[in-house]
Formats: C-alpha cells, structure tokens, sequence
C-alpha cells in the first residue's frame, strides 16, 4: 500500500508511490505532481491540509478540490506560477495535521496554507477512554497488514479477484484505529459521544492557525460542508451525531477565524443546489464528499476567498470570482 508509520503524525504517504492511472504520491509524500522541495522565488504555494475530503478518497488523484484549485487560481491570474500541493491525508485528524505541521507542511515553504477539518475529529469521541490527545484511538501500523495479506500470493489473488478489498483506502482504518475500544452498540458509543466535548478539536484547530501565523504563513480556513439528506459516509455512530458534531465543529472554526483574523470559506453555506444546476451534475458523493464536479464547484468557492489575498501579495488586480460568489 502507500501508507507508512511515521514517528511523530501516526502514518503518511509513501513518496513517489503509483497506482496508475487512479494514484500519484510526488517526491515530498503528496497527492499529486512533484514539486521542488527548495520552491522558486518566483512561486506562490499553496498546500491544503485536511482528511479524505482534501485528499479526494475513492477519486482519481486529478479530481480532488486541490487540483482543480491549482487550474482555477492558474486561470484566473494568467500564470503557472501558483501551485496548490494536496496535502490531504485520508482518516487524518486535526492532532495529525498539527503534528505533520512541523515534519512535512512547513519544510515545503508555503505561502499559504488551507485547513479543511472536522468530521475526522468527531470518530475518537465515540470510542471508550476518551483521551484529548487521541491516544485512546489512534495507532500506527500501516506496515503490519493482519494475517494473510502479509503473502504475496494472496494479494495478488485479492487485486485480481476483489481490488476493491485490497485497496489502501479500504484497508486503512483497521490499521490505524485502536478497533478493541470501539463499543459494539450504538446506545455506547451516543453516550460516550455526549460525555465527550470538542475541546481538543479547537485546540489543536487553534494552535494550527496559531502556529501558521507566527512563520508568516497565510492561513485560510472553511467551514465544513455535510449533507444530511444522502447516505452518511460511516455507519460508527447514529446520523444524528455526525450531523450535532459537525454543526459544533463548525461553531468552533468560525469563532477561531474570528478571534484569529483569518479569512473564512464559507463552504458548509455554499448554494449547492446552483452548483448542481451549473455542472448539471450532483455535488456529494455521499454525505461529506464530493463528486468530480462537487470537488470542482469546491475548488470555485475556496478560489472566491483566496484570489483577493493572492492578489495582494503579487501586487496585481483581484481577478473575476466565479458564478457562485
């Protein structure tokens, strides 16, 4: 697979891993094409910091929101000059995204730096022993597959027979979840969600922000988008809690925005009924991921905010915005 353990983050990517056509790791262990770890002068980079909606889970690696991003922004201000590295890494909270801060996100110098959280951060609240710093979930052995998939032959068996099975993002939550403090009914997990807050979200969103700041580095925020009216994208914990979870998260982002003075996408208000009649085409893919063409609607609605401060470091006009501004 293209997951590693990593020493301080829990897991990350493999470097220069392949899956083709579908899966592109670049030379620094992102999503997508390589870049210079020493960016050019002339370069104003962008990363996007996040979970599976960042990373783009189940797409093609030319279809998450970063990508199509890096063409609007690219488009909008006439130059290839601006990159947008996807730096989204699938299952990941916001304790992982600090801790990468540090070990991946700042080494590669960028401008700006775009955190899109909360949904990831709601699953350590349904397990048993609650913990601020995630210890009571999180674990790291994505090298150590269980059982028979350590044999060549049987993978090889499965990516024939069954690919979906043995695909990485499939496999990975039972890697890196402390599954034994799961509890098995619902009625468990509600309580120890209710007897649980979201303090160590707007911790570790805070310290982000704060951490960003302090080198200099452009920060932008959004709220997080769900859709409650779909298939709710895990079945851990009842619908509700995701959708109570969510709308807490999204207090806690807008009052750090706030209090931080950074800039806010307002995504979770975004009229996704015109993007849908736009695209002609239908934005989620289930409850908190996008479509193709929901990831490229997202990339339009992130630009909106983001052009008017790109603008202003190059010295050059605000380009147009998109229809859905």
């Amino acid at each position: 697979g293209m997951y590693y353990s990593h020493h301080y983050s829990g897991y990350a990517m493999k470097p220069n891993y392949e899956r083709v056509p579908f899966e592109r790791i670049n030379n620094l262990g992102f999503r997508g094409e390589d870049i210079e770890q020493e960016k050019p002068d002339d370069v104003y980079r962008i990363m996007a910091i996040g979970g599976s909606t960042t990373f783009a889970v189940y797409l093609p690696w030319t279809e998450s929101y970063p990508y199509h991003l890096q063409a609007i922004l690219r488009e909008r201000f006439g130059t290839d000059k601006i990159e947008v590295v996807n730096a989204g890494l699938t299952g990941s909270t916001s304790a992982e995204s600090f801790h990468r801060l540090a070990t991946q996100i700042l080494p590669a110098d960028p401008d700006m730096v775009i955190v899109y959280h909360a949904y990831n951060d709601l699953l350590p609240r349904v397990f048993n022993d609650y913990q601020e710093d995630y210890y009571h979930f999180r674990k790291s052995d994505p090298n150590n597959p269980p059982g028979m998939t350590r044999f060549y032959v049987y993978r090889l068996a499965l990516s024939v027979l069954s690919p979906g099975f043995f695909h990485e993002n499939y496999n990975l939550m039972g890697r890196v979840w402390k599954i034994p403090n799961l509890p098995n009914t619902d009625t468990e997990r509600t309580l120890n969600f209710l007897n649980s807050t979201n303090d160590a979200f707007a911790f570790n969103m805070d310290n982000i922000v704060t951490l960003l700041k302090a080198k200099g580095i452009d920060v932008v925020m959004a709220s997080f988008a769900i859709n409650n009216d779909i298939w709710h994208w895990m079945d851990y914990m009842p619908p509700y809690l995701w959708e109570i979870g969510i709308a807490d998260n999204n207090v806690a982002i807008r009052e750090i925005a706030e209090r931080q003075e950074v800039p806010l996408v307002p995504f979770a208000e975004a009229e996704f009924k015109k993007g849908s009649q736009y695209y002609e085409a239908k934005m989620y893919a289930d409850s908190i991921h996008m479509t193709p063409k929901g990831n490229r609607f997202k990339a339009e609605i992130f630009a909106d905010t983001i052009a008017p401060i790109i603008a202003e470091r190059l010295g050059v006009p605000v380009p147009p915005s998109s229809p859905f501004s």
